[in-house]
């Protein structure tokens, strides 16, 4: 079957986002410790040494993760000591007392945008609201809280790279230099193709949804059962990788983040989390992500399901790209020790429900969501 649109996770570049005056800050935007960078684990990297944790520091961290925090850390000399997550993602918070009272520093994570445990006493702490930009919790925005938080324009606003530092004690400089130019303008070209895939003319997004068809590397994945090779993290990493993580975004990328509305963002990821909520997907969902607390900006819906490879390719043949979250873990892990988490590595997948998507493309995704999952 094809279908004659293309309906992505990730939300893709807009192009009056380029022309539009710059909007009002939202938090982080509005704090002057914040630092924009190339990439998210950049970022990290940048928070891990401006609070000092290095070679002799200990840090907590989750044993559900991206992976790409972990390898920050691993760079950066310290001695990782994880603490457990329970297969509906809720952190035990006992064990991350326990764990983080022999720790110099705790590193906690959104899932999802949605709220993380209270900071723990005594240590430092890094938020990562990779998935929470523009996402408050009862006690304020996420990421607002700890001595540094970790932030993902890439993933939330539709640019071609980005990650954010936010310091409580002050501004943290992103490395020298930028990245690639070329490969930056072929990341901008492939957001705008996937804006195109999601148009209102048919004749535009079938067109555009039939390129992207042919040159993407991970629907080809998706479609042979080899998905989860493409999208695991990078180890093995060296400091000089980053150092270049590190560095500053592409031009394009600091112009359309000074550009986005925040509110205006967070009130379409609510109202399209909900329609898929409302159409009856949330039996799927974890058992956490089944109502959406005040505030919350969702990256994406998350749905349990039995046979995913299946699941991906019945949704990418009605114009729908799921995402397998994180289904490989830092090799750090001592998989068995945590092993509850394997059927969240094996099960999860992701829907869209990014601020571009208007109801009519909610419905396709709910309509799509449906038909993958009754078998």
């Amino acid at each position: 079957m094809s279908a004659d649109l293309l309906i992505g996770v990730y939300p893709p570049m807009a192009p009056r986002a380029i022309l539009r005056r710059p909007a009002p800050p939202l938090f982080p935007f509005n704090q002057p410790g914040l630092a924009l960078t190339h990439l998210g684990r950049g970022a990290a990297w940048l928070a891990l040494g401006a609070l000092g944790l290095g070679p002799g520091s200990r840090i907590a961290m989750p044993s559900y993760h991206c992976g790409s925090e972990v390898e920050a850390a691993r760079l950066a000399g310290c001695e990782i000591d994880f603490y457990r997550v329970d297969a509906n993602l809720q952190v035990d918070r006992e064990d991350l007392a326990r764990v983080a009272a022999n720790s110099d520093a705790a590193y906690l994570i959104s899932y999802f945008g949605f709220e993380i445990p209270a900071c723990p006493a005594g240590v430092l702490v890094i938020e990562d609201a990779a998935h929470a930009l523009f996402s408050d919790a009862a006690d304020g925005p996420i990421g607002s809280r700890g001595d540094a938080a970790v932030f993902c324009p890439r993933k939330t606003v539709g640019v071609p790279d980005g990650g954010a530092v936010l310091l409580r004690t002050g501004p943290s400089p992103a490395t020298e230099g930028h990245p690639n130019t070329y490969a930056m303008m072929r990341s901008a070209a492939s957001l705008l193709a996937g804006r195109a895939a999601i148009s209102h003319s048919r004749h535009l997004r079938s067109a555009a949804s039939r390129l992207i068809a042919k040159t993407s590397r991970a629907d080809a994945a998706a479609r042979s059962g080899e998905l989860t090779e493409v999208v695991i993290g990078e180890w093995d990493l060296e400091v000089g990788d980053m150092e270049a993580a590190a560095s500053g975004p592409a031009p394009l990328t600091a112009r359309i983040v000074d550009r986005t509305d925040g509110a205006g963002v967070r009130a379409a990821r609510r109202r399209n989390y909900e329609i898929l909520l409302k159409g009856g997907l949330g039996e799927y969902a974890p058992e956490p992500f089944r109502h959406l607390p005040p505030g919350v900006a969702p990256l994406y819906f998350p749905l349990s399901v039995n046979d995913r490879e299946a699941t991906l390719i019945r949704l990418l043949d009605r114009g729908i790209r799921g995402l397998e979250v994180w289904p490989v873990p830092h090799p750090l892990l001592d998989r068995q020790q945590f092993s509850q988490l394997e059927p969240a590595r094996s099960n999860l997948l992701a829907l869209p429900v990014h601020q571009l998507l208007e109801p009519w493309h909610m419905d396709l995704v709910l309509t799509a969501a449906k038909s993958a999952l009754i078998r």
